[in-house]
């Protein structure tokens, strides 16, 4: 009879255990965990600071173009634009910041928007005179 209290038991907690465990909230998840994979790129939009004010050129991709923000040792992203295929680097703080090196620049970018489908963020290309940011749209 011991026995089968002890068993029964055991069954209990080990099924309280795994009900209880739930999938992580998207709101807590981490940026780069919300970046992994592959984004279609549907508009790069580059502004300049001009002494006469802001210029900004759009540029429209077609949807084989993307980002692949790969899960490795460096953290690679793999960037096709066009006929131009580069493979660079990104590192994201708690702070939703995204580094990110590609194409020969560096850029120090925000987040203004991540969900599921979504994601769109601004950089400043590092060491840029006069300023240069990239707005960034991609979708999945």
């Amino acid at each position: 009879m011991r026995k089968k209290v002890v068993l029964l038991g055991a069954i209990l907690i080990a099924m309280v255990t795994f009900s209880s465990c739930k999938k992580q909230d998207e709101a807590t998840k981490p940026l780069s965990e919300k970046l992994f994979g592959r984004w279609s790129v549907e508009k790069v939009v580059t502004t300049t600071e001009t002494e006469t004010g802001p210029r900004a050129v759009t540029q429209n991709y077609q949807t084989s173009d993307y980002m692949d923000f790969r899960k490795s040792e460096n953290n690679d992203v793999e960037v096709k634009l066009g006929a131009n295929t580069s493979l660079g680097t990104f590192t994201t703080t708690v702070d939703q910041t995204l580094y990110l090196t590609i194409s020969g620049k560096s850029l120090v970018c925000q987040m203004d928007q991540i969900t599921d489908g979504k994601a769109q963020f601004t950089g400043t290309v590092t060491g840029s005179n006069p300023k240069v940011t990239e707005t960034y749209y991609l979708y999945r």
